[in-house]
């Protein structure tokens, strides 16, 4: 009986939305939902599809008419804190955990034990630097654990590039043909440092 009833729970989360805000806060939405809704609800903010995160691309912002997807995730993300016109990086992501009520510097960074970047393949065969969600989410938290809580976390903002450096870094390294046919997967870091990555990234981008 209880395998009856699953169907109908997986089919309710898939017809589902799920919008995420800066406060750490989780609404799910049911029916269709455009994302003006959304922005005309919280005025000084901007949706954005939480798994189209890319390093050294612009933020992936929706304009007021595009449609919020079943089974999607949204992070809803404060216009002060990342700016919409300008690419993703290291510093960028940081801002996420800058509290409004204190200190407009970027709180300290706990990883714990996701890891921030993934590779991705895209569908034209270049490789991307993904930030992965659950990365995010734990940006979000630290935003808000830092408003309760003054105590600060093990990794800083210098953290979070050096991950980066080591994780663009490592592009050097020789794709396995086992991998060709995965569209996704995670890499360990090597212990390389590199200056100027972003900006070779988005040269080696734009080759």
């Amino acid at each position: 009986m209880g395998n009856a009833l699953s169907p109908c729970f997986h089919s309710s989360r898939v017809s589902s939305v799920t919008l995420i805000f800066c406060e750490g806060t989780t609404r799910i939405l049911t029916g269709k939902h455009i994302a003006g809704e959304i922005m005309f609800e919280n005025q000084d903010k901007i949706v954005c599809h939480a798994d189209s995160f890319f390093i050294g691309h612009p933020l992936p912002s929706l304009a007021f008419d595009d449609e919020l997807i079943p089974g999607q995730t949204y992070f809803v993300l404060p216009i002060d804190r990342i700016s919409c016109t300008h690419v993703l990086s290291a510093a960028s992501l940081a801002a996420l955990t800058r509290n409004s009520s204190s200190s407009p510097r970027p709180a300290p960074i706990s990883f714990g034990a996701c890891d921030p970047f993934q590779y991705v393949r895209a569908a034209n065969g270049r490789i991307l630097v993904k930030v992965a969600p659950e990365f995010i989410i734990s940006l979000l938290k630290t935003s808000k654990e830092e408003e309760e809580n003054d105590s600060s976390f093990l990794c800083s903002t210098p953290e979070l590039k050096k991950h980066y450096q080591q994780l663009v870094g490592s592009r050097e390294q020789t794709w396995s043909p086992k991998l060709e046919t995965i569209s996704e997967y995670k890499i360990k870091y090597p212990p390389r440092r590199l200056l100027g990555l972003e900006w070779k990234l988005k040269q080696e981008n734009d080759a």
